[in-house]
């Protein structure tokens, strides 16, 4: 039974029918690699606060400084200071004064650091050209054709509020938030 039909959606425009088709499609994509990236990121022997403070670095496209990073992935300053320290030591950040505040220190990849965030971006990528390749061409062309005008729209459909998102992580799932 396919996730629509079991959710109870009916068939249509619904938001309910929108958002059980697209998460059902979503959890769908992101099986068909986990194994293989929970594999190379585990061989990696590098923390989690450690990943997301590198991914942090590799998304926000310019140097950070530590309190910066802290708020970025919620981590507290010190417990951000000591994963940049390691990642420092391991070669894949490098860790700078401020040109206009030596008290702050700038943080960024290394070549390291930013060759395993492309290679972790590649892997992503094989795995999308790999299911679109399996595709019709009339369900691949029907695809492009539905998310053309929200990736490429004017608007940023993706700028959704944050509002409440963080009680959504205490409710049970296909309970409202409190």
């Amino acid at each position: 039974m396919s996730a629509i039909a079991s959710a109870g959606a009916t068939p249509g425009n619904s938001v309910d029918t929108a958002q059980v088709t697209l998460i059902d499609f979503l959890d769908r994509l992101a099986c068909l690699g986990k194994a293989h990236t929970m594999d190379d990121l585990a061989a990696t022997d590098l923390t989690f606060s450690q990943l997301k403070v590198i991914f942090a670095l590799g998304g926000h496209g310019a140097p950070m400084s530590v309190n910066e990073i802290a708020e970025h992935v919620n981590l507290s300053l010190a417990a951000a200071g000591r994963t940049v320290d390691k990642l420092v030591g391991d070669g894949l950040v490098d860790r700078r004064e401020d040109a206009n505040d030596r008290r702050v220190k700038r943080v960024s990849l290394t070549t390291d650091g930013q060759r395993f965030i492309d290679s972790q971006l590649n892997i992503k990528q094989e795995i999308v050209r790999r299911f679109v390749t399996g595709l019709p061409d009339d369900i691949r062309d029907d695809l492009c054709r539905a998310l053309r005008p929200i990736v490429g729209a004017d608007t940023d459909y993706f700028d959704i509020p944050h509002d409440g998102l963080s009680e959504l992580s205490n409710s049970e799932p296909g309970e409202p938030a409190q």
